[in-house]
C-alpha cells in the first residue's frame, strides 16, 4: 500500500492561514483540513478492501487452474497408454516379449548346431588328411631307411615325427572345441527348458516349440485353401508389387509348406510389407498415393501413419521402437520413425550415392544398417555415420542378416552370396533361377522372390542348395512379389 503524504497540504494550509486576516478564516481552514483527513482514511480503508478481494480472486483462479491442469495431464496419460497398448493388455505384451526372447534363444541354438556340424565335418576331413599324411610319411620313412641308413635319413624321419605330433595337438584342440560346443548345446537346451517351464506357469502359455528338425514336404501349388486357425504358425505373407490391379495377399504356411489366400487384405500399388512382432502389426508401404499404413495382423483395418513417403524397404528394431525406411520419395534416403509413425526424420541422404535404396536389414547389436541400391551393398550406422561400400555388382536388390552367426546374405544378379560381417569376406552360396528381389531368413532357410517373376524360391543355407520353388503365383499385373516373414 502507498502511504499518503500530507506535507503538501500542510504547506497549503499554512499559506492560507497566513493569507487569511481574520479568525473566521482560520477556523474554516482547520475544519476543511479535518474533513480532508477523514476522506483520506476512508480511501485507505477502501484500497485495503480491494487488495484483499484481488488476492482472494487470484487464489481461487490458481486453485481452479491447478485442477484443470491435473485433469488434462491425466487424460493425456490415459490417451498415451491407450495408444501404446493398442488394445492389448500388459500381460499380452509381457507374453509377447517372452516368446520373442525364446525365439532368439532358439535361433542361437540352431546356429550352434550348424557350427557344430561344420566343426565335425572339418574335424573328419582333418583326420582323413592326417591319416593319409601319416601313412605317406611312414612309407617314405620306411623306403628311406631301406635305401639309405645315413644320418640324414634319421634326421628327416625325426623331423617328420615332430610334424605328426603337431598334427596330433591340432586334432586334440579340435576335439576340445567339440566338447565346448556340446557343453554349450546342453546349456542352451537347459535355458530353453527353463523358459518353457516359466511359460507353462502362465495361463496364456503359447504352444510349446518343437525343436526337432523335420524334412520339408513338397510345396502344394494345385489347390488354394484356408488353413485351420490352430495350424497358422510361422508363415510368409506374399503381396503383389506395384500392381494396378487389386489382389488378395497370399501366405506360404511354413509348417506345412502349402499356399493359401490371406483373406484380410486386397491392395494394389504395394511397395513393401514389414511386420512388428511385439504389437502384431503389419507396416505396408503404398506407392500411389505414397504413404505408409499400419494394420493389426489378420484384420482388414488400416491406419495411415505417414503421408508422402514412397518406400521399397523397411526394417524394425523392436527393442528401440524404431522403423528404418529406404525411401524414394521425398528423396532417396534412409529415414526413421517410431512404430506408431511419429518422429519421422532422415538420417542420411543417398541421392548422390547411387540409385534408389531397396531392401534393408538391421544388425541390432552393433546398431548398423545394411542395404542394396542396384549396384552396391552398403552399410551405415543408426545415426547415419560411417557410410561404406561392402560389395558391388549387377542387380543387387535383396539383403538379409543371420545376426546370431554374424553372416550377411545378399545377391549379385542370380548369385546368392554370404559375407562374414566381422571381416567383410564374401563367398558364393549357390546360383538361383532369378535375381532375388526380397529375401527372408527363417532358421536355416532363405525364402526369396524373383525379380520380374511370380515365383518364390527356398534355399537351405546349411547345405547351400535350392530346396524347392513355388512357381507361377497367380497375381496378374504384378511386376514381382513382396515377402513378409511372420515368425
Amino acid at each position: 500500500m502507498v502511504d499518503f503524504k500530507c506535507f503538501y497540504w500542510l504547506l497549503t494550509c499554512t499559506s492560507l492561514i497566513c493569507v487569511c486576516s481574520s479568525q473566521d478564516c482560520i477556523v474554516s481552514v482547520i475544519h476543511k483540513m479535518k474533513q480532508f483527513e477523514e476522506e483520506l482514511l476512508d480511501t485507505k480503508v477502501g484500497i485495503l478492501r480491494i487488495e484483499k478481494k484481488v488476492l482472494n480472486t487470484i487464489d481461487v483462479a490458481i486453485t481452479s487452474l491447478k485442477a484443470e491442469l491435473k485433469e488434462s495431464i491425466q487424460e493425456q496419460v490415459r490417451e498415451a497408454m491407450a495408444e501404446i497398448l493398442q488394445g492389448e493388455s500388459l500381460q499380452d505384451m509381457v507374453k509377447s516379449q517372452v516368446v520373442s526372447d525364446l525365439q532368439h534363444l532358439k535361433q542361437g541354438y540352431h546356429q550352434m548346431k550348424r557350427q557344430l556340424r561344420h566343426v565335425s565335418r572339418s574335424l573328419k576331413d582333418f583326420q582323413d588328411e592326417k591319416d593319409e599324411f601319416h601313412e605317406s610319411v611312414l612309407k617314405k620313412a620306411d623306403v628311406w631307411n631301406r635305401e639309405n641308413s645315413s644320418d640324414t635319413c634319421v634326421r628327416d624321419k625325426h623331423r617328420l615325427e615332430i610334424e605328426l605330433q603337431k598334427f596330433d595337438v591340432t586334432a586334440a584342440e579340435l576335439k576340445a572345441d567339440i566338447k565346448r560346443y556340446m557343453a554349450l548345446n546342453e546349456t542352451c537346451q537347459s535355458q530353453m527348458l527353463q523358459m518353457k517351464t516359466a511359460l507353462g506357469a502362465s495361463s496364456c502359455t503359447p504352444a510349446p516349440v518343437n525343436l526337432t528338425t523335420t524334412s520339408r514336404p513338397p510345396v502344394s501349388t494345385t489347390s488354394v485353401m484356408t488353413p485351420r486357425p490352430e495350424e497358422e504358425k510361422s508363415r510368409i505373407l506374399i503381396a503383389p508389387a506395384w500392381s494396378n490391379t487389386q489382389h488378395h495377399f497370399r501366405q506360404l504356411n511354413i509348417h506345412s509348406n502349402s499356399l493359401s489366400v490371406y483373406q484380410y487384405h486386397t491392395m494394389k500399388q504395394v511397395g513393401y510389407v514389414a511386420y512388428i512382432a511385439k504389437t502384431k502389426k503389419l507396416l505396408i508401404g503404398l506407392r500411389i498415393p505414397p504413404k505408409i499404413v499400419s494394420s493389426p495382423l489378420d484384420t482388414s483395418h488400416v491406419t495411415v501413419l505417414r503421408e508422402g513417403v514412397d518406400t521399397y524397404g523397411m526394417a524394425v528394431d523392436e527393442d528401440r521402437d524404431i522403423v528404418f525406411i529406404a525411401t524414394d520419395q521425398p528423396q532417396k534416403s534412409i529415414s526413421r520413425m517410431s512404430t506408431q509413425g511419429k518422429d519421422f526424420t532422415t538420417i542420411i541422404d543417398l541421392s548422390k550415392y547411387g540409385s534408389t535404396p531397396w531392401q534393408i536389414t538391421l544388425d541390432t547389436r552393433r546398431k548398423r544398417i545394411y542395404g542394396c541400391n542396384t549396384g552396391t551393398l552398403f552399410t551405415v550406422t543408426y545415426d547415419g555415420q560411417g557410410l561404406a561400400t561392402l560389395a558391388t555388382g549387377r542387380h543387387m536388390y535383396a539383403v538379409t542378416l543371420d545376426q546370431t552367426a554374424g553372416v550377411l546374405y545378399y545377391s549379385i544378379d542370380k548369385k546368392l552370396m554370404n559375407m562374414t560381417v566381422s571381416n567383410n569376406v564374401s563367398t558364393e552360396v549357390t546360383t538361383l533361377n532369378a535375381s532375388p528381389w526380397n529375401m527372408r531368413l527363417y532358421r536355416d532357410t532363405i525364402y526369396f522372390s524373383g525379380w520380374t517373376t511370380n515365383t518364390v524360391g527356398v534355399v537351405d543355407v546349411t547345405y547351400n542348395t535350392v530346396a524347392s520353388t513355388l512357381q507361377s503365383i497367380s497375381m496378374n499385373g504384378a511386376h514381382t512379389l513382396l515377402l513378409c516373414l511372420i515368425p
